[in-house]
């Protein structure tokens, strides 16, 4: 998907578009599929690396194929929704992963790229509701800034010299998203996972124990989370 660079490596910062690139090189492209029994429901994931990590979790009632690739867009994801998503017949599907068209965009193309992003949201809904799939949306994950002296140091400082952070903007841009989300699932009816909010560290951020060394894709406690706030939203 992406990685996010600590203050203490500001300068071998990459940009969003090539990480994005070197992640989806080493991602596998196969489905995986969970266990099905007759009276489960079919369920599919797609969406980026985050999504593609989650892998098949257990989540009672619903057999779960997971058609995710890491690295992609919210408009690469439309263009694959027949074939990943439409084709396969499931009973509902579930669309998570705004997150790399924030890190690959640019603030002159910040405005742009949410509209795009929103309007992506929007026909894949219409495609799922069109053939009789449940749609189900999901809320995507902000990058971690850990709650300390230094980094309250550190943004400080950044402030006074006229820096803004990396990490706060992208996450600025990130929950406007999440936002829209939230207001477009109220007015559509539609099932929101709001995994922002599920893995929160309170600062407005992600709890960092839920992420890995890269400072941006998540750990196994933090798919542990995602799974049981799941389970709690669709059971």
């Amino acid at each position: 998907m992406y990685h996010v660079p600590t203050r203490s490596v500001r300068l071998r910062t990459l940009c969003g578009a090539l990480i994005c690139l070197l992640y989806s090189l080493g991602c596998p492209a196969q489905a995986s599929v969970n266990s099905a029994t007759s009276t489960n429901k079919n369920l599919i994931i797609t969406g980026a690396s985050y999504a593609q990590e989650w892998r098949t979790p257990a989540l009672p009632g619903y057999t779960v194929t997971n058609m995710a690739s890491c690295g992609l867009v919210t408009s690469e994801v439309r263009a694959r929704f027949e074939r990943d998503v439409i084709e396969l017949k499931p009973d509902a599907v579930l669309i998570w992963g705004h997150s790399n068209d924030v890190i690959r965009s640019t603030p002159e193309h910040m405005a742009a790229t949410k509209q795009q992003a929103q309007e992506n949201y929007q026909a894949m809904i219409e495609q799922a509701r069109a053939a009789g799939i449940t749609p189900i949306l999901a809320t995507d994950l902000t990058i971690p800034i850990p709650d300390t002296m230094t980094e309250k140091l550190l943004s400080f400082i950044g402030n006074v010299r006229g820096k803004a952070d990396y990490r706060v903007q992208k996450n600025t841009e990130i929950k406007a998203l999440n936002e829209w989300l939230r207001a477009y699932a109220r007015a559509q009816n539609i099932k929101l996972l709001d995994l922002e909010k599920a893995l929160a560290s309170g600062n407005g951020t992600r709890r960092v124990e839920y992420t890995r060394a890269d400072n941006s894709h998540i750990t196994p406690a933090g798919y542990e989370a995602i799974t049981r706030y799941v389970i709690s939203q669709l059971t």
